[in-house]
C-alpha cells in the first residue's frame, strides 16, 4: 500500500477513542460491581433468612448474566446501546426484587428492605438500627396473652433478645417439640425431640449465650431471673416468621441442678386439633371407627403407652361430634389443648379430698352426651363409666396396654363384672406412633426376599420399600445438600398405626362368659382383624414410613 493509500485511511477512521465510548465503558463497569456486591448480599443474606441458599443464587446469577451476555454480543451501536443496558438492568434487578420479596415474607417488617418503612429508616439517618436488623429477628415472640413482645432498648437486654432469636429459630426451624438445655460452666448441652426422637445438638450455644437465653425467657415469661435453683414456670407463644402460622403456646420451665441451670421448653401446637381422618387409621378399619362414634351410646377404650397420641386420638374423636347439638365433657389430669364448645375438667391430683371417680361422678351429674375420661386409676372410675355408658351416655376412656388385648384384660381385671362390661363395650383401640418418610428425599429400595417372606408378605407382589437417603446429598462442589422440608432427618411428621378390636355379638358373648383373653384373640382373628405389626406393615408397604421405624415403633 503506498503512502497516499494510508492517508486516506487515516482520513476515514475513527479519532482516539472513537472505537468504544469510555462513558458506556464505565457505566458498565459500575452496573457489573453494583450487581457483584448485590449478588454477596443475597449469598449471606439466604443463610440468615435460612431459605434455599443455591436456588437462589442460581437465579440471581442467571438473570445478571444473561442480562450482561445480551448487551455486550448484542448489536447496541449509537443510541440503542441504551436499550441493550435497559434490558440488563430490567432482567438483573427483576431477579433481585424477586428474591427480595421472598426473604421480606420470612422476616419481620421492620427487618424487610427496599420498602416504604426502609426508606424512611435511611431517610432519618436509620435511628432504628440499635433497635433490631434484619439478621436479629426471625421468630415472633409475645406473651401468654398474645401481646407482641418488642426488642428492649437497654444494649445489654438486646443482646439477650439477640441469642434468645437465634435459639428458638434453631428450635422451630428444626420442628423440635420438646427442648431440653443444661448450662454448665464450661459446656452447654442441648437436647431436641423432633417427631417423638431426642437428638443431641451438635453444635450447641455458647455459655455465654445460654445464659442470656435463660435471663431473657425467665423474664418474659413471667419468671424471676434471679432465682437459679429453685423450678419456675411461665408461658410464651412463638412462630416463625414468614410462615403465615399461628402463634403456638411455648411452656417454659427452669431449675437449677448440679451440674447448672436447665432450660426446658415444650411447644404446643395451635393446630394440633385434627379430625379422625388425619389420624392413620387403615381405610377398613377407619370406617369401622366411624360407625362406633355414630352411636349414641356406648364405650370405647383408647390404648397405647406413653406419648404415643391417645389424647390426640380422643380429641380427633371429640371433633367428630357435633359440639353445638351435644353436651361435651371431658376429666383430664392435664388437658393437653383447649377443644372449642366442649366443657374440659381439670383433675387436680394434689387435692387429696376429691379423688378422680368423685370428679366423675360430678361431671357426669351435668348431663352430657359424651364424656372422655383421660384415664382410669381405680375400679371406681372403670365402674361409674361402664355404668354411665349403660344409661345413655358415649364414654371414650383412656388406659395403659401394648395393644388391644391387653388393654381389654387390664380394664376387664380392675372392672371385675364382664358381663356388665360386654353390654356396653364397642370397641378398642391400641396405637403407636411412627415418624412419615420425608416425600422429597426418601429412596426407594428393593427388600430383602427373606424379609418379606418372615413377614408373610408376597415376595412377587411387592416391588419396592421406602427409606430415608443413606448417604449425604452434594451439590456440585460436594457440599452437603440439607433437605428443607425434613432439616436432614429423612422424616417429617408423624403418623398413627392403629389395631382396633371391633366387638360383634360373638366377642360380646365370650366377654360375657369370662372367657380367656386368647379365645377372645381367635375369635377376632376370625373376625379379620388386624394386628398392629400388620398394620405397620401396610404404612411400610404404602411408603409412608420405613421398615427401621416400624420395628423401633413397635419393639416395646
Amino acid at each position: 500500500m503506498n503512502g497516499h493509500g494510508t492517508l486516506e485511511l487515516l482520513a476515514v477512521a475513527p479519532p482516539y477513542g472513537g472505537y468504544f465510548a469510555l462513558h458506556k465503558v464505565v457505566i458498565v463497569g459500575i452496573g457489573f460491581l453494583l450487581w457483584c456486591l448485590v449478588c454477596q448480599w443475597v449469598d449471606r443474606d439466604t443463610d440468615v433468612v435460612k431459605t434455599k441458599r443455591e436456588q437462589w443464587n442460581g437465579i440471581v446469577l442467571s438473570g445478571g448474566i444473561t442480562g450482561l451476555l445480551v448487551l455486550l454480543a448484542g448489536p447496541w451501536a449509537g443510541a440503542t446501546f441504551y436499550l441493550g443496558l435497559a434490558f440488563w438492568l430490567l432482567l438483573s434487578s427483576g431477579t433481585i426484587l424477586a428474591y427480595v420479596i421472598h426473604r421480606n415474607g420470612r422476616v419481620t417488617q421492620s427487618s424487610r428492605v427496599l420498602t416504604v418503612d426502609y426508606f424512611r429508616r435511611l431517610a432519618s439517618g436509620n435511628k432504628q438500627k440499635k433497635k433490631r436488623t434484619s439478621d436479629d429477628d426471625r421468630v415472633r415472640i409475645a406473651d401468654a396473652d398474645g401481646a407482641h413482645i418488642d426488642p428492649p432498648e437497654d444494649p445489654e437486654e438486646y443482646q439477650q433478645y439477640v441469642a434468645t432469636q437465634d435459639f428458638l429459630y434453631e428450635m422451630l426451624w428444626r420442628r423440635a417439640s420438646d427442648t431440653d438445655m443444661l448450662v454448665g460452666k464450661q459446656r452447654v448441652r442441648i437436647m431436641y425431640r423432633i417427631d417423638g426422637v431426642a437428638t443431641e445438638a451438635g453444635n450447641g450455644v455458647g455459655v455465654e449465650d445460654a445464659d442470656r437465653v435463660l435471663s431473657y425467657l425467665k423474664v418474659v415469661s413471667g419468671q424471676n431471673p434471679n432465682e437459679r435453683r429453685r423450678p419456675q414456670s411461665g408461658k410464651l407463644q412463638v412462630a416463625l416468621l414468614g410462615e403465615g402460622k399461628p402463634l403456638d403456646d411455648l411452656e417454659v420451665h427452669t431449675s437449677g441442678s448440679t451440674e447448672g441451670e436447665r432450660l426446658r421448653l415444650r411447644l404446643r401446637e395451635a393446630a394440633a386439633l385434627k379430625r379422625i381422618d388425619q389420624l392413620g387409621f387403615a381405610k377398613p378399619r377407619l370406617d369401622k371407627i366411624k360407625e362406633m362414634l355414630g352411636t349414641t351410646d356406648g364405650l370405647i377404650l383408647f390404648s397405647g403407652g406413653r406419648q404415643t397420641g391417645v389424647t390426640t386420638t380422643q380429641y380427633a374423636v371429640l371433633k367428630n361430634h357435633d359440639a353445638f347439638m351435644r353436651n361435651i365433657y371431658t376429666l383430664e389430669a392435664r388437658p393437653l389443648l383447649e377443644v372449642e364448645n366442649v366443657t374440659q375438667n381439670k383433675h387436680e391430683s394434689r387435692n387429696t379430698d376429691v379423688s378422680y371417680a368423685r370428679q366423675l361422678q360430678t361431671v357426669l351429674r351435668r348431663a352430657p352426651d359424651v364424656v372422655m375420661i383421660g384415664e382410669c386409676p381405680d375400679r371406681e372410675t372403670a365402674e361409674i363409666a361402664v355404668r354411665a355408658a349403660g344409661n345413655g351416655k358415649k364414654i371414650y376412656l383412656a388406659l395403659q396396654g401394648k395393644d388391644c388385648f391387653d388393654a381389654l384384660e387390664r380394664f376387664r381385671k380392675l372392672l371385675n363384672d364382664s358381663a356388665a362390661l360386654s353390654r356396653v363395650l364397642l370397641g378398642v383401640t391400641s396405637q403407636r406412633l411412627v415418624r412419615e418418610l420425608c416425600t422429597a428425599c426418601r429412596q426407594a429400595y428393593r427388600p430383602d426376599p427373606t424379609i418379606l417372606k418372615k413377614a408373610n408378605l408376597p415376595v412377587d407382589k411387592i416391588e419396592h420399600f421406602h427409606r430415608p437417603p443413606t448417604e449425604p446429598i452434594l451439590d456440585k462442589k460436594g457440599n452437603e445438600i440439607i433437605c428443607p422440608k425434613c432439616q436432614g432427618t429423612g422424616y417429617a411428621g408423624r403418623s398413627g398405626v392403629f389395631e382396633l378390636l371391633a366387638v360383634d355379638d360373638e366377642v360380646a358373648k365370650l366377654l360375657a362368659a369370662s372367657a380367656e383373653m386368647r379365645q377372645v384373640k381367635a375369635q377376632c382373628r376370625k373376625n379379620k382383624m388386624y394386628y398392629l405389626q400388620e398394620e405397620g406393615l401396610l404404612k411400610v408397604i404404602g411408603g409412608t414410613t420405613s421398615m427401621n421405624e416400624i420395628i423401633r415403633a413397635l419393639k416395646n
